[in-house]
């Protein structure tokens, strides 16, 4: 069944924010979250995600998805490409986000052969029938005009961390972002309407090292209260530092393109 998308987002490549070796107490919560991203995100990678969508207690749907990422200083690229089920095997999104232009989202369908553009002004519209958002995949990349402060520290998760607030002008509505003090990972965060109502949650349920020694999310929980709704995304593997083949990030062949090689 066709249905319209707006977003696409991994979870997961902009899930952790790595360690700094900078005092973090003369830091303001823009200047952490920029360095974190330019220390960990400028880069790419490959991740294979599992993607289990509850309402309640009942398995609703069950995914299969690879996502993949450019990201560099003023831009991102995202392409993701479900696996599975047979019914969405081959469907695939390109999202590309630049500085001071417009953001370009695509989506390809593989039982017309067509690529359509979508819209990119429904923040929480569904990818692939799995509850996922674009904002779920780029929520914690900077946008435009945002502003972000330190306003309180708590421990989540075992972990002593600063909660930073994050604005978007024009709007009132809210993210509080959870950030481990240490060794800066960011361990929540909360979608808060105008009113203040929390409307999405996003929580690390399980870390794993990685060959460098660090910590990054191996399994990831996005509640939504007012469905009941509950995703469960666990990574199945993940390579950075890879080099990516340019058709995957490309408008006119990302559909087709055959990565894998």
């Amino acid at each position: 069944m066709i249905r319209r998308y707006t977003h696409f987002t991994l979870v997961f490549a902009v899930l952790t924010l790595w360690c700094m070796p900078t005092h973090l107490w003369a830091l303001t919560a823009k200047e952490i979250l920029d360095q974190s991203m330019k220390q960990n995100l400028g880069d790419s990678f490959r991740i294979a995600l599992s993607v289990k969508t509850f309402k309640a207690k009942k398995l609703l749907s069950e995914q299969v998805l690879w996502l993949m990422a450019n990201i560099g200083q003023g831009s991102a690229d995202f392409f993701v490409d479900f696996d599975s089920p047979p019914e969405s095997k081959g469907m695939r999104f390109l999202l590309r986000v630049k500085d001071g232009q417009d953001t370009q989202a695509l989506m390809y369908l593989p039982a017309t052969g067509r690529t359509v553009p979508l819209a990119v002004d429904e923040p929480s519209a569904d990818l692939g029938g799995t509850g996922l958002t674009m904002d779920d995949i780029q929520g914690f990349m900077p946008k435009a005009g945002e502003t972000a402060e330190i306003v309180k520290e708590e421990t989540t998760e075992g972990r002593d961390c600063y909660v930073i607030r994050i604005s978007f002008p024009g709007e009132k509505a809210v993210r509080l972002v959870w950030v481990s003090k240490n060794d800066l990972l960011v361990m929540k965060s909360e979608q808060l309407d105008a009113d203040g109502k929390v409307k999405r949650i996003f929580r690390v349920v399980e870390f794993f090292k990685t060959d460098q020694g660090k910590e990054f999310p191996r399994e990831e929980e996005i509640l939504i209260p007012d469905k009941n709704v509950r995703i469960r995304l666990r990574q199945d593997s993940a390579v950075f530092g890879i080099e990516m083949p340019e058709g995957v990030m490309d408008p006119e062949k990302f559909g087709t393109f055959n990565w894998r090689g």
